[in-house]
């Protein structure tokens, strides 16, 4: 799956973070000086989770993607001095929700769907959150080298059958008894 799309979907629709969304493959190997201002998000690729072959004739498999959304936001005390970024976790959750849930951001794929969260770190001055998507589509023989080798195949254009008679009690006798070739109009 692309990240691409995600990325400037929760740009354009999260405007809490004002832009601030970006990529990461491993947003662990971020340097401190990297990071962007809070709040801000990361959008990183997760597993992917195939399912059984479902077919004995061509390619048909279910593939379950996954990306995160790895949040970052202020933890400074209000006002009251109290911690308020739990509530804001809330808050951008569903922001998340309402910028991808039920969105189909490939042509093969399907609709993405929530599939969790959890705090990763917590300190007096950010929290952050990983909030998780998964995205199924459907693998066909389109995806499968075998539909390519088939697709550069010659054109079927000369039919031949050979009959051998069986023998009963004995089978086949190896000698062709009968043979029909058919030239197909091409």
């Amino acid at each position: 799956m692309k990240l691409t799309p995600i990325i400037a979907a929760l740009r354009s629709r999260c405007v809490h973070f004002q832009g601030r969304v970006a990529g990461a493959a491993q947003f662990k190997d971020l340097p401190d000086v990297g990071k962007m201002r809070l709040p801000a998000a990361y959008v990183v690729p997760g597993d992917d989770s195939p399912g059984e072959q479902k077919s004995q004739s061509d390619y048909w498999q279910d593939l379950t993607e996954s990306f995160s959304v790895i949040v970052f936001v202020s933890n400074e005390r209000d006002e009251r001095g109290q911690f308020a970024s739990y509530d804001v976790v809330h808050d951008i959750r569903q922001m998340l929700f309402k910028a991808l849930l039920g969105w189909n951001p490939e042509e093969c794929g399907n609709p993405i769907t929530y599939g969790g969260g959890v705090l990763l770190d917590v300190n007096r001055h950010e929290l952050s959150y990983q909030f998780d998507f998964t995205v199924v589509t459907e693998l066909t023989e389109d995806d499968t080298r075998q539909q390519d080798d088939l697709n550069n195949l010659d054109d079927f254009k000369t039919l031949s059958i050979d009959v051998d008679f069986i023998d009963s009690g004995k089978g086949p006798d190896g000698s062709i008894e009968h043979h029909l070739k058919v030239n197909l109009p091409t």
